[in-house]
């Protein structure tokens, strides 16, 4: 999927499920008006807390950034709330 796509549903607070390497991810966010408030993580895993979408897709899994992941996975890979 185009990032530029991710960041606007990001931007938009949309939730955002997505399989990678066989492990399903989160993207949930916080409506208590924290600093932090976008959460990702693995399902059942331990989550992490950004401001915003850029420093989301600066986050790694393996060695890459979303960015990269984001950009290398076909639509079917994201469901989106």
């Amino acid at each position: 999927m185009r990032v530029e796509c991710i960041e606007e549903l990001i931007n938009g607070n949309r939730e955002i499920i997505f399989k990678y390497n066989n492990k399903k991810y989160f993207i949930v966010y916080y409506n208590d008006h924290r600093e932090y408030f976008i959460s990702f993580g693995e399902y059942d895993k331990n989550y992490v807390d950004v401001k915003d979408a850029s420093q989301l897709l600066a986050l790694k899994i393996d060695g890459h950034t979303l960015r990269e992941i984001f950009a290398s996975l076909p639509d079917s890979a994201f469901d989106i709330y």
